[in-house]
């Protein structure tokens, strides 16, 4: 396996409030996380550092991980917790009041992959055949879509396409989507609205599918574009590969 992750502020943010990691633990599993903090000032970068700080430390202890249920329950129980002391952080502290952050990954065990997802960031994956989003948005915008209530186009400048229905430390219960995808993926892409909110989907999977680039170049290529189109959020970017990085030499 093979990954690469960055993250950028961006062009007209004063901080970048996502935060990720990618990492292996002690037991050969691995996990990839992007954080998207929500609540302005501060108090969103310190919603999606809680985050990810909370499930790398996890992950570093966890214990080897039995079946496909174990898995699970570890992913639901970490997301509770993080929860918890986000939005116990942000009742003690006025300044920190309705803070919170998306929380978006994947989970490599024993040949199975799990995606995981709370808000609006997003997993996507390249198949030899297809390029497919594998999360659900938990937003206003994505519901309206569902609904049939507005179009594709309407959604890109509706007035309430910012507004999530759910996300990390903003309520006391949190709703998290997890499922076990198919394992003949090419290469798994996590990130943050920063990029899938403003570079389209055909232009993303042409950058994936590119044989000329490594993991790295794919990454900072897809930041630049999200800056290319304005830089008006920040961004942050996982890639990960079954098989090692041959462009890499």
């Amino acid at each position: 396996m093979d990954y690469y992750g960055a993250s950028d502020q961006g062009l007209k943010r004063e901080l970048n409030e996502d935060s990720y990691c990618c990492m292996e633990n002690k037991n050969g599993d691995f996990l990839a996380v992007v954080c998207d903090g929500i609540g302005g000032s501060a108090a969103g970068e310190v919603a999606s550092k809680m985050a990810v700080m909370h499930l790398q430390e996890r992950f570093c202890k966890a214990d080897a991980f039995a079946n496909e249920p174990a898995v699970v329950h570890w992913i639901t129980s970490v997301i509770e917790e993080a929860n918890d002391q986000i939005f116990t952080a942000a009742m003690r502290n006025e300044s920190k009041r309705g803070m919170g952050t998306t929380c978006v990954g994947i989970l490599c065990s024993n040949e199975r992959t799990f995606v995981f997802n709370v808000g609006d960031s997003r997993v996507y994956a390249l198949y030899a055949d297809s390029f497919l989003a594998m999360t659900e948005d938990h937003s206003y915008i994505a519901d309206l879509l569902k609904n049939g209530t507005i179009t594709l186009e309407e959604a890109k400048v509706h007035p309430g396409r910012n507004m999530l229905t759910n996300a990390l430390g903003v309520w006391d219960h949190v709703k998290i989507d997890i499922h076990k995808i198919r394992e003949d993926y090419e290469l798994l892409l996590v990130c943050s609205d920063g990029l899938h909110g403003y570079v389209s989907e055909d232009t993303i999977k042409a950058v994936l599918q590119s044989r000329s680039h490594t993991l790295k170049e794919k990454v900072e290529l897809l930041i630049q574009l999200a800056n290319d189109m304005g830089g008006y959020d920040n961004v942050s970017a996982v890639l990960v590969s079954k098989e090692a990085d041959v462009t890499n030499g």
